[in-house]
């Protein structure tokens, strides 16, 4: 199966958005995360996103 790789980049982006809800929804229901973990998480989201778009950008040429 061939798959393109934009299906990739908006998969990626949109994995992205739903680990920063979740990350939001559990600040909001009140648990507590060590700065570290909350850093991390937020970079990694960053890195999705970014990994996302290229994958976008290189399916467009």
């Amino acid at each position: 199966m061939n798959i393109p790789d934009w299906f990739y980049g908006i998969a990626s982006i949109l994995a992205a958005f739903a680990l920063a809800f979740l990350m939001i929804k559990k600040r909001k229901m009140g648990v507590k995360e060590d700065w570290f973990s909350t850093f991390g998480k937020s970079i990694l989201i960053l890195f999705m996103i970014a990994f996302g778009i290229l994958l976008l950008a290189v399916s467009k040429t």
